[in-house]
């Protein structure tokens, strides 16, 4: 019997080597991901920031000096607290899944993890999710595949973590900081986080009667598909609602996650030595990441600086300060991690990158 190879979404089929056998594909990052053209667009929007930050500073010079003064022990606890969280990340997402009836193990779940981020720093609107989504559901290195209403849930649920820690951690920071300074452009963002995760809380509770009454309008066989898609979604949604416990824990790691970007800017600005009260730095950090929620841009390159920079002069730092911590910051937070996800991506020879299958099984006559 001839061989039926089967094609992946970046990959054209290829024969499978040896009939009756599965062979696993450890291959380099694809081109789809590092195109020339990619790059020099990724290139570009950093230089565009580079020199928007240095003309707000009002020069280089001054911001150029801040940057070679910087005390490079804070810094470099700036970066173990910022890959901490990330570390954490794998965690929350692998006990997620367990809950979900998927216990994978916590290295495989984390480098998948860094991997989609990696994905997502070179392509925008979060497309590291969707390869995260794709890459469990192929299934890689015997374990079984994850289906996709799971694994899309547990993102869901990711994304609704961060949002309850950013939205609860940057509004109490920001009350103790500005009280009934805060301008109007930051309390609607606030308010619509807030609301977004109020109708999110409702559409839970009343999903399963919802889905119930839609199911009797229409019987026709796709209408039917959707539902049972959107019910199994809904069901891993609300497993988590069975498990008070874990749900506190995760709470406390998204906490935890979220704190340190707040302690990365503390300990940035201290580094080079500006006094700046934590719960400022918290304040700034985290109502950026409530407007990096959905990033425009590969990585939010140049929609985070900006948003850095016009809160951190809100908070009356020092004019060469602004540019110097923003770019010191997004040096740690976004390039070395580029480069270190890139590397892990490539040595765990990640299917959020590949999105390649095992070969089909050889039936021979």
């Amino acid at each position: 019997m001839e061989s039926k190879p089967q094609t992946s979404l970046l990959h054209p089929a290829s024969p499978s080597p040896q009939a009756g056998n599965y062979t696993a594909h450890r291959s380099p990052i694809p081109t789809p991901f590092l195109t020339p053209k990619r790059l020099l667009l990724l290139a570009l929007c950093a230089l565009i920031s580079l020199a928007l930050l240095l003309w707000w500073g009002g020069g280089s010079g001054e911001t150029l000096a801040l940057l070679a003064q910087a005390d490079s022990r804070l810094l470099g606890l700036a970066v173990l607290i910022h890959y901490s969280g990330f570390a954490l990340r794998g965690w929350r997402w692998q006990r997620l899944l367990a809950g979900m009836g998927h216990p994978l193990p916590y290295g495989q779940v984390t480098g998948l993890l860094i991997s989609g981020w990696f994905v997502s720093a070179l392509l925008p609107a979060r497309a590291g999710d969707a390869a995260r989504i794709a890459a469990l559901r192929l299934g890689r290195r015997g374990l079984a595949a994850v289906p996709v209403a799971d694994s899309l849930s547990s993102i869901v649920l990711e994304r609704v973590l961060d949002m309850f820690a950013i939205l609860g951690l940057g509004g109490a920071f920001g009350f103790f900081v500005l009280a009934d300074r805060l301008p109007g452009w930051i309390l609607s963002a606030y308010a619509l986080g807030g609301a977004l995760l109020l109708v999110f809380g409702g559409g839970l509770l009343l999903a399963p009667s919802l889905l119930g009454w839609l199911a009797g309008l229409w019987s026709h066989r796709y209408w039917q598909v959707g539902l049972g898609f959107a019910g199994e979604a809904i069901a891993a949604l609300r497993s988590l609602l069975t498990r008070p416990g874990q749900a506190l824990l995760l709470v406390g790691g998204s906490l935890y996650i979220w704190l340190c970007d707040a302690l990365l800017l503390w300990l940035v600005v201290l580094a080079l030595g500006v006094p700046l009260p934590f719960a400022g730095a918290a304040f700034a950090a985290l109502t950026v990441d409530v407007f990096a929620t959905v990033p425009l841009t590969p990585g939010g390159i140049g929609q985070i600086e900006a948003a850095y920079a016009g809160l951190l002069a809100l908070l009356s730092l020092p004019v060469a300060v602004v540019p110097a911590a923003v770019l010191l910051t997004r040096a740690i937070s976004y390039w070395s991690f580029l480069l270190f996800s890139g590397i892990i991506a490539i040595l765990t020879g990640s299917d959020a990158l590949f999105l390649r299958k095992k070969t089909e099984m050889v039936n021979s006559e």
